[in-house]
């Protein structure tokens, strides 16, 4: 995330405990690593690709997350940068939600139909402290950051943001 300490490597394991709490050699780290969830087998062409970091109290990982429960972070941090070896390409963020850990949106991965669509984003918003007026339709691309949140047990802070239509050539 642009002007932000968001800026990391992603891992993707067999399961979502792979890289949980290690590095990329599997070497133990408390800290883990930002990883994509097991569930995306397509990465980044998948209806909603969702990326996990742990919230560290030292700041680092998704920690900075905890900002955009802020409006005024929220409004200074539209677009999220991912710099993949074919793309860069730039979402920009529609929705800070707090959600719980078995909430239904990390679900959201595959295309269900353009109804069942209208019925999650409807939802999302239905549990966000922001969203954005960045217009986004069915046919578009989602990126989930979550994070944990203490407000509430088994708490998640979730951005969610939408792939911009261009994408260029790194």
């Amino acid at each position: 995330i642009p002007n932000t300490n968001v800026n990391y490597p992603v891992l993707q394991g067999e399961t979502n405990d792979t890289y949980i709490h290690s590095d990329i050699d599997h070497n133990e780290l408390s800290a883990g690593s930002i990883f994509i969830a097991s569930e995306n087998e397509d990465p980044f062409n998948d209806f909603n690709t969702v990326i996990y970091g742990h919230n560290m109290k030292n700041g680092r990982m998704f920690a900075p997350l905890m900002k955009f429960k802020n409006k005024e972070c929220f409004d200074k941090h539209q677009t999220i940068e991912f710099i993949t070896p074919n793309e860069k390409a730039i979402y920009h963020i529609v929705c800070v939600a707090k959600v719980k850990a078995d909430d239904s949106w990390y679900s959201f991965i595959e295309d269900s139909g353009e109804s069942h669509y209208n019925e999650k984003i409807k939802e999302l918003y239905s549990k966000s402290l922001y969203h954005s007026d960045y217009e986004f339709g069915y046919d578009d691309e989602f990126l989930t950051l979550s994070t944990c949140e203490y407000s509430q047990n088994d708490g998640r802070l979730i951005v969610v943001a939408v792939k911009e239509g261009a994408n260029s050539n790194v």
